[in-house]
């Protein structure tokens, strides 16, 4: 049935400004040195998605270039080894499914993640970038869901490669539950074989991750809390020698002003349950270095007018605990970074 099928799309290009010598030291792929770029302008969105979701057999295929901007880490090109649209390919999401009931869905292929409250694409949140949660998340992939659906309550399960791995299983799931018109509470979790080693999208894969997510409206709020429980285990295989955990919590929200304007808004705090002094490898799992602890907030206004979108951004980070050399300016030892971004576009 061809009036089952919706498609929808969107195109962006937006600019990222990092004010003073707070470039971030290390993780461009385009430089020699890693370092950022004090300036870096890149198409952020310029997919289309095809889906059908009713009927006994279901699909969707989203297609196209996409960026991941975070704040506090180095940018790339959309386009680069190791970054951004080459990470999950130019179909990041591509499944074929089938509804035995109105309730049950099974649906196989390449999946976006369960968990966490950002989404994976630009376009899709209320800030231009990314979260440093969202930065420690699984964002996408390869196996078999299930997806049960019945009044309030929702509920997921999936056998995947876990971050993207190709070659170790995971197990990944989701329930929801509709307290009321206007609010979800939601748990997620993610958890990869032991000996998950680490790859492009994730330099630490064995780590088991868990949501808690509440979402609700209230008149023109919108108002998305959620935690974020990390622990990835000891391993001999891998060389982790210890079992480390991270922790973090994160606050996003959206003001309508009028039918155009509207304000979001993050902030975030996430810690390394490690020390300064370890040495397991797995023993960061912010960025920042073992025993580190980063805050950020983000701002951003932003206008609609039918399709098209523009908004700006400002967004401030500061790290505690910084290992030097991985942190911002020159040499990687400074501990707080100032952005302004800028992104326009067109959804639909």
């Amino acid at each position: 049935n061809a009036s089952s099928v919706t498609v929808n799309g969107a195109f962006s290009v937006g600019t990222i400004f990092t004010t003073g010598n707070g470039v971030s030291a290390v993780g461009s792929f385009d430089s020699a040195s890693g370092q950022d770029e004090a300036t870096r302008t890149n198409v952020t969105n310029a997919l289309l998605t095809v889906s059908k979701g009713s009927g006994p057999l279901r699909f969707g295929l989203t297609a196209g270039l996409y960026d991941f901007p975070v704040v506090g880490f180095a940018g790339n090109p959309t386009i680069q080894k190791g970054a951004n649209t080459n990470l999950f390919t130019a179909f990041p999401s591509a499944y074929i499914g089938y509804a035995p009931s109105s309730s049950l869905t099974i649906t196989a292929g390449q999946q976006l993640t369960l968990l966490g409250s950002e989404g994976v694409f630009t376009y899709q949140n209320v800030n231009v970038q990314r979260g440093i949660l969202w930065n420690m998340e699984s964002l996408a992939s390869r196996g078999v869901r299930a997806t049960y659906s019945q009044g309030k309550l929702t509920g997921a399960y999936e056998v995947n490669d876990g971050f993207y791995s190709g070659t170790h299983w995971a197990q990944e799931g989701m329930i929801g539950y509709n307290t009321s018109p206007a609010t979800n509470v939601a748990v997620a979790f993610i958890v990869p074989q032991a000996g998950t080693p680490g790859n492009e999208t994730a330099g630490i894969a064995n780590k088991r991750e868990y949501n808690v997510m509440l979402t609700t409206t209230a008149g023109r709020w919108s108002l998305t809390p959620y935690l974020l429980l990390v622990d990835s285990p000891a391993n001999s295989a891998l060389g982790y020698t210890a079992d480390e955990r991270a922790t973090g919590g994160s606050l996003l929200g959206s003001y309508a002003l009028n039918n155009n304007w509207s304000m979001g808004a993050r902030v975030e705090y996430v810690k390394n349950s490690s020390n300064t002094s370890d040495t397991s490898p797995n023993a960061d799992l912010i960025g920042y270095g073992p025993g580190s602890s980063a805050e950020s907030y983000t701002l951003t206004p932003t206008y609609r007018l039918g399709h098209g979108f523009a908004r700006a951004e400002g967004s401030l980070v500061n790290v505690k605990n910084l290992t030097p050399g991985i942190g911002f300016g020159s040499a990687g030892t400074q501990s707080s970074q100032f952005r302004l971004a800028i992104e326009v576009g067109a959804s639909f």
